[in-house]
């Protein structure tokens, strides 16, 4: 039986996730919905992309002996048509915020299994590629384990690309080059919270544009104190700030250099 839900952080999440564990995943399931905040900050139809992952309580043993669909795992194209019903037949009759969005597709998916004790956790992930002015997307992941009722939440804003002086070079003082930042921010506090990517944005490319640092450490620790600050009020104690900087024109024979921190709320 289910527990009820009590929110951890996403490190504490994984900690208690049930592993080894097999699974069945969805990726991508492409979407128009009356859902979530546009990148003006309108309750207003886009597109999205639903993504699915469902750790099993046992393995799918009978399924790969017999070499058939049946109790023991979730038949994926019944996973995707239920998703899809769900979310058109709802978001049809009113605006769903993100929160509330995930919860209905967690309860399509424990509606695909031949029963809800097969799954042992679920992973939730609802992103809006035109949500975000200069990046390529922003979206909100919610992960249960459905055996001892925690709960992880996660914002997330992808590849914001954000003009800036940075570099120890001469060269890279005297003309601004592009830094690509990603987000994540765990321990929402409320369903609200789920929609606030785009504040997440506004403080990210505030921070970055306004600054001038030599090294992308010293980047990487002003803009993950200002998102920290900026989000004090719409997340829990024990809540992590992590974040990733990139400067894809300073080396010519690499992608990019990178900065990943971490820095979590005082309990």
């Amino acid at each position: 039986m289910e527990e009820a839900e009590r929110l951890v952080s996403q490190r504490e999440w994984e900690r208690g996730a049930p592993y080894p564990a097999d699974k069945v995943s969805v990726r991508n399931i492409s979407l128009t919905a009356n859902a979530g905040l546009d990148v003006w900050g309108r309750n207003k139809e886009q597109p999205l992309l639903i993504s699915v992952s469902l750790s099993l309580a046992q393995s799918f043993q009978s399924a790969a002996e017999g070499d058939v669909v049946d109790g023991s795992t979730v038949h994926y194209g019944k996973l995707s048509k239920n998703i899809i019903s769900s979310v058109k037949e709802e978001t049809s009759a009113m605006w769903h915020g993100t929160f509330n969005l995930a919860l209905l597709v967690r309860e399509a998916c424990l509606r695909s299994a031949a029963s809800p004790e097969i799954i042992a956790a679920s992973e939730i992930d609802i992103f809006y590629p035109k949500a975000s002015m200069l990046g390529e997307g922003a979206g909100y992941r919610r992960s249960t384990n459905h055996k001892n009722g925690e709960v992880s939440d996660v914002l997330y804003v992808r590849n914001v690309r954000v003009p800036t002086i940075i570099g120890v070079n001469s060269h890279e003082r005297q003309l601004k080059q592009a830094v690509v930042a990603n987000i994540w921010i765990d321990k929402l506090v409320d369903m609200a919270a789920a929609d606030l990517y785009i504040k997440a944005e506004q403080i990210l490319t505030k921070a970055i544009g306004d600054s001038d640092f030599e090294t992308l450490e010293s980047l990487a620790t002003k803009v993950a104190a200002e998102v920290e600050a900026g989000f004090s009020n719409s997340v829990s104690p024990g809540a992590s700030v992590r974040l990733r900087v990139e400067k894809p024109v300073a080396v010519p024979f690499a992608d990019a250099p990178a900065i990943e921190i971490v820095r979590i709320k005082e309990e």
